[in-house]
């Protein structure tokens, strides 16, 4: 249970930096900037953390958009926070709420800072600023450039609508690029020196529509159009395809991935085009940590949210499953919209993030963060207990050879 010391601190620092945290969000909501291209972001942010006493790395990662912020006290162990403040292109904008998530995490981490100075907790606390999340995922890049090897656990809340809930599982996602690359012609006087990548790409399709039927059930593959099909009177040249595989996890994404690939290969074979084939950095499922869940539940039931039951599992997909495979990590979902469940990425959610409901769900997220963060400092054998865990559900999705998915 969290502390009365603890909870009165956290609540009262939070509340004294209400105004400028929703100004946070305002700026962010109404100056938008999509993917690894979020400077202003990037910046309010940073200038945020050093005014609170952070020390701050910027291009962390080698990120334009991404930093680090860090306070130690004592030897205590590493706890995360992070955020997120990309925006979804066009007029959807932050129909995601990313703007929300980044205001949540900078009042957690000046109050969680603010708390182990007048409590006297030690621990280390990472303020980490991850670019991108939509696409590319900037988390998996600090991942894998080192930036979390001393972290022992991770958060970040996302705003939801209907119940707020404690995230269970989601999905792993996959992504290819193809081109094709043929030799354009006459279609009616010389078709025969042409080499078709518009064939190529019709063969591709039909192949993966028979191998759909050999594929597990839960495995959803989208593949699309993106360039270059035939023009009246002409043999085309050129194709570009991509395609996107989710799963309920990344060894079942994988495993669809090989009929994918060959499905590419088989255009490409059947009209002698040139095959161009990438797959980009894929985000794997998320991995539920019920020892950290149960710690955030308490302390929003604390600030008088009660939460869903258990932790149940989504279909969306994120950069943090990856960090979720190295690192206990937690995703919880507080609500902007009680009535009723909306989509994301729609205008109709967009129309609820900036609201009363929007500002206390920011003001939730950045209390129930700090305590849990000042939590896990105070009773480091919770960490390990949230590591045991980790391991005991990798084993139990992948098997004895489940190390190879925490690289």
């Amino acid at each position: 249970m969290m502390g009365e010391s603890v909870k009165k601190c956290v609540e009262k620092i939070v509340e004294d930096y209400r105004k400028e945290l929703w100004d946070i969000s305002s700026f962010l909501f109404h100056n938008p900037e999509t993917g690894n291209q979020e400077y202003q972001a990037a910046a309010l942010q940073c200038e945020f953390l050093r005014r609170n006493g952070f020390t701050v790395e910027e291009k962390a990662g080698g990120l334009d958009t991404a930093f680090i912020g860090t306070f130690s006290r004592g030897e205590g162990p590493c706890v995360a926070i992070f955020s997120e403040y990309d925006s979804l292109p066009g007029e959807l904008g932050h129909a995601c709420g990313h703007n929300l998530i980044a205001a949540a995490a900078m009042g957690a981490a000046a109050a969680a800072k603010k708390a182990m100075e007048e409590l006297g907790i030690e621990g280390t606390l990472m303020l980490a600023g991850a670019p991108d999340e939509e696409f590319t995922g900037g988390k998996i890049t600090l991942l894998k450039k080192g930036c979390f090897r001393n972290v022992k656990a991770a958060m970040a809340v996302h705003p939801t609508t209907a119940k707020s809930r404690v995230a269970g599982g989601n999905h792993a996602y996959l992504t290819y690029s193809c081109e094709y690359k043929g030799k354009s012609a006459h279609s009616e006087s010389r078709p025969w020196e042409g080499i078709s990548a518009q064939n190529a790409a019709l063969l591709f399709f039909n192949a993966l529509g028979y191998a759909r039927q050999m594929i597990k059930d839960g495995v959803r593959i989208q593949a699309y159009v993106r360039d270059g099909m035939q023009h009246e009177g002409t043999i085309s040249a050129y194709a570009e395809l991509g395609c996107d595989i989710s799963a309920p996890t990344i060894f079942l994404a994988e495993e669809a991935a090989v009929r994918v690939e060959q499905c590419f290969r088989c255009g490409a074979v059947g009209t002698g085009c040139e095959l161009v084939l990438k797959k980009e950095e894929g985000f794997k499922n998320r991995i539920p940590n019920g020892v950290l869940g149960e710690i955030f539940r308490d302390c929003c039931k604390t600030y008088g949210e009660e939460m869903m039951e258990g932790m149940p599992d989504d279909s969306g997909g994120e950069d943090l499953g990856n960090v979720s495979h190295v690192i206990p990590a937690i995703n919880p979902h507080l609500t902007v919209y009680p009535k009723r469940k909306l989509s994301l990425h729609t205008l109709e959610f967009k129309e609820h993030v900036l609201t009363p409901e929007g500002e206390a769900m920011c003001m939730l997220g950045a209390k129930a963060m700090a305590a849990t963060a000042l939590r896990l400092m105070q009773s480091p054998e919770l960490l390990d207990e949230a590591a045991k865990e980790l391991e005991s559900r990798l084993l139990d999705l992948y098997g004895e050879d489940y190390q190879k998915y925490r690289e």
